[in-house]
């Protein structure tokens, strides 16, 4: 893989903390559970615009973990259990190194 994934999994892998994310169950799927690291950071002030709030989380993921698990994208809805607190999926984005996914920026809140 390129260089943008490499620098990606060094930050994540050095400065990121374990967490799980959890995939609801809902028509007749069970719930499943994906454990994983991720690097949060709270929005900076002025990236709090439209339905940002103040105290809302931006997690930095890699995709290596959804693929092993078969788990698929993040989702609005999902959660995210990070230092014993439940957050809620608020949106996510994935980050493409070309054509090559390599991980999401996940939008938390709780």
């Amino acid at each position: 893989m390129g260089q943008m994934l490499e620098s990606r999994r060094r930050l994540i892998r050095s400065r990121g903390r374990a967490m799980s994310l959890i995939r609801r169950a809902s028509n007749g799927a069970p719930q499943k559970t994906v454990d994983l690291i991720g690097f949060p950071r709270l929005y900076r002030p002025g990236e709090i615009e439209g339905a940002i709030q103040q105290g809302d989380q931006q997690v930095e993921i890699l995709n290596d973990e959804l693929v092993e698990a078969d788990f698929g994208a993040p989702t609005t809805g999902h959660l995210l259990v990070l230092d014993g607190r439940q957050l809620t999926v608020q949106g996510a984005r994935p980050v493409y190194e070309g054509a090559a996914l390599i991980g999401h920026s996940i939008w938390v809140r709780g």
